[in-house]
């Protein structure tokens, strides 16, 4: 029986610790906080928050990670949404259905041709995800030959289409006319808190995947899936510290955690964490209030109030400053789920994306940056339910990069990698490391961030330490 350390209770660390004790190792996982879950906290007050990650994609990577540690008795229910999102401009709102026709007609409102060519981005960017996303997600990312063979295996077509991607913007430009649904499909670039004017059209996998795979809620929030990895982790004898800030180190040939020997590492941390704040260019940030409305909102699970001009917005970001009229998204799960909040009760989570942190007095202008996004939230809020009074949202609390920078965030960054650039995606941290034994996990390693592709770079990173663990 090989010893491993997990450090970090993230969904990446929780994920390799279960399927390296499922294998047959004996697993210590250290957490410095008194909660798992890294970024996927919970606010439970009189209704209920996720106060991380709001949205579910690629249900099977999560099924397929409970079915492997034996452990599917424990999964929470997914709802799957038929209203995936609403995105909204003053006067104009384009919804997003499961069902295709449906979201075609939405956005024949946008003018002559544009439901022709949001069939026609539908089409591409699932040859986008056949060409660059399936031979990206099947196995861990160990360099350019070994990813360029599994591409191959798709035919020289897909090959070359591959090759020949440019940015997200520009493969909105050539399938709409309308401003609006240029933003609809740019924002996906912020799935990785990237800007559409310089990530690769290679992201236009995720509509892609919310279309054929569906969107989801997981009931009683992410935090439910936490609690079930959790009690998975129980039963596999997993060994869960909490309160220790553990680092390991390399030392005759040992791995050393703390004062103890393991046969191998998974580090489930930013590998930028411990970095000097301006040392490197950072993924976007995001800024968070948590409200409480004191009547049922007939408002989406999910709806998007984009602002006038995405270009200017993401230049604010990119230069340090918070957006002068800014997109907010807003999560509303009792739209879906009742457990999350009484009948006569909306909770609903508000987000507006925000730099990195770049130095300390960054993080002193914060208090005051959040009092002026405090109020876009909830002026939003109010011009969307004309006749909700002020004094009927509470607040809850609210997340800031500070707040994200204290849970290990490099910078406050959400994912923390830049993928900025035609190969930008390709020069994430790689998930073996340097040195032997010891391997990352989590968002800023491949194949990156959201809640089904952290898991899936758990179930990489065990892989890997279990072969080296058997010598293979």
């Amino acid at each position: 029986m090989k010893r491993v350390a997990v450090i970090g209770g993230g969904f990446g660390g929780l994920t390799a610790a279960a399927e390296l004790a499922h294998a047959g190792h004996r697993v210590t996982l250290f957490e410095r906080s008194s909660t798992l879950g890294g970024k996927a906290q919970v606010l439970d007050a009189e209704v209920t928050l996720d106060t991380g990650p709001t949205l579910l994609s690629m249900p099977d990577v999560v099924r397929a990670t409970f079915e492997r540690i034996g452990a599917l008795d424990l999964l929470p229910r997914f709802h799957r949404l038929p209203l995936q999102a609403r995105y909204s401009w003053p006067g104009r709102t384009f919804d997003c259905f499961e069902d295709l026709d449906a979201t075609l007609a939405s956005a024949r409102q946008f003018g002559d041709g544009e439901a022709t060519g949001l069939d026609r981005f539908y089409a591409e960017a699932a040859r986008i995800h056949r060409a660059a996303g399936e031979p990206y997600l099947e196995a861990p990312f160990e360099g350019l030959p070994q990813f360029l063979a599994r591409a191959m295996k798709r035919g020289p077509g897909a090959f070359m289409a591959g090759l020949q991607l440019g940015t997200l913007d520009g493969l909105a430009a050539r399938h709409f006319r309308s401003p609006e649904l240029r933003q609809f499909v740019n924002r996906f670039a912020t799935y990785a808190g990237a800007s559409p004017f310089h990530a690769s059209a290679a992201f236009a996998l995720i509509p892609h995947l919310e279309r054929a795979e569906g969107v989801h809620h997981v009931e009683g929030g992410m935090g439910a899936l936490v609690r079930a990895l959790h009690l998975a982790l129980g039963r596999l004898g997993v060994d869960v510290q909490f309160g220790q800030h553990a680092r390991w180190t390399a030392h005759r040939k040992e791995l050393v955690v703390g004062d103890a020997p393991f046969d191998a590492v998974v580090v489930n941390a930013d590998p930028f964490a411990d970095e000097p704040l301006g040392t490197r260019e950072l993924a976007l940030s995001g800024y968070v209030a948590l409200l409480q409305v004191q009547r049922r909102l007939p408002l989406a699970h999910h709806h998007v109030v984009f602002g006038g001009d995405y270009a200017r917005e993401f230049s604010e970001l990119f230069s340090g400053e918070i957006p002068s009229d800014p997109t907010l998204y807003f999560c509303h799960p009792a739209a879906t789920d009742q457990t999350m909040a009484p009948p006569n009760r909306s909770g609903v989570f508000a987000m507006v994306n925000a730099p990195a942190l770049r130095s300390e007095a960054d993080a002193a202008a914060w208090p005051a940056r959040s009092a002026v996004l405090l109020e876009k939230c909830i002026g939003a809020l109010l011009q969307l339910h004309p006749g909700l009074r002020r004094d009927e949202v509470l607040v809850l609390g609210q997340r800031t990069p500070v707040d994200l920078a204290m849970r290990g965030a490099p910078g406050g960054s959400i994912y923390g990698f830049l993928p900025h650039g035609r190969l930008g995606t390709f020069q994430r941290p790689r998930i073996r490391s340097s040195t032997p034994g010891v391997f990352f996990s989590g968002g800023s390693t491949h194949p990156g961030g959201g809640v089904p592709l952290v898991m899936l770079s758990g179930h990489f990173a065990a892989q890997l330490a279990h072969a080296h663990l058997e010598g293979v």
